[in-house]
């Protein structure tokens, strides 16, 4: 129980830390919620400050479900804790990303930060995942669409693939797909009336 409740401050707090704010403030000045979407991710990131800027918060939103999910290792490996223990880095990493108890709980989407955590729980998952999501990025241009269709086939594909635990995996997995959709539900409503925006080609 102790392990498990260390696991879970350390994730949320982990994923408190908003990659996208901060990099905005330091390297542009500015508050990247007060523009685009108003998300702080790397998607919006990437539409007002550029390509470099993006994969640079991509990458550390990315890193902190991953880093989060390898401490919680650490203690399962070295200090008996329990597997479970993985699930609730991964998710509250995450939840810390999407509600960051740093910046008046106004976070991104999740989808960088549950990718880390699932590369850290099921890898063989997470690469179908973010290899889908390249492919559908590339034909289509738009993350949203991307980053709900994967979201959707993540529950079904932890389920069938991730190999441990697998019951276990399918409801973090549908837990980690739910945040990201109701995140994006106006992403998901503009999709359906045509006007949700593509990224650039520049």
């Amino acid at each position: 129980m102790v392990y498990a409740v260390i696991c879970t401050v350390f994730a949320y707090l982990l994923g408190s830390v908003s990659t996208a704010i901060i990099v905005s403030k330091k390297f542009f000045g500015y508050d990247v919620r007060n523009y685009g979407s108003g998300n702080a991710g790397a998607t919006n990131i990437l539409r007002n400050f550029g390509k470099k800027a993006g994969a640079i918060v991509f990458f550390l939103d990315f890193s902190k479900g991953l880093i989060a999910v390898a401490i919680a290792r650490v203690f399962v490996a070295f200090f008996d804790a329990s597997y479970e223990c993985l699930l609730l880095a991964g998710f509250f990493a995450q939840f810390g990303h999407t509600f960051p108890l740093f910046f008046k709980f106004r976070g991104g989407k999740g989808v960088a930060t549950a990718a880390g955590a699932a590369l850290g729980i099921m890898p063989l998952v997470a690469v179908i995942l973010l290899a889908a999501f390249a492919v559908i990025v590339l034909l289509t241009k738009t993350v949203s669409l991307a980053s709900g269709i994967c979201a959707a086939f993540y529950p079904l594909l932890a389920y069938f693939l991730s190999g441990v635990r697998s019951e276990y995996n399918f409801v973090f997995a549908v837990s980690c797909a739910v945040m990201i959709a109701v995140k994006h539900a106006p992403n998901i409503a503009r999709l359906l009336d045509g006007e949700e925006k593509k990224i650039s080609n520049d």
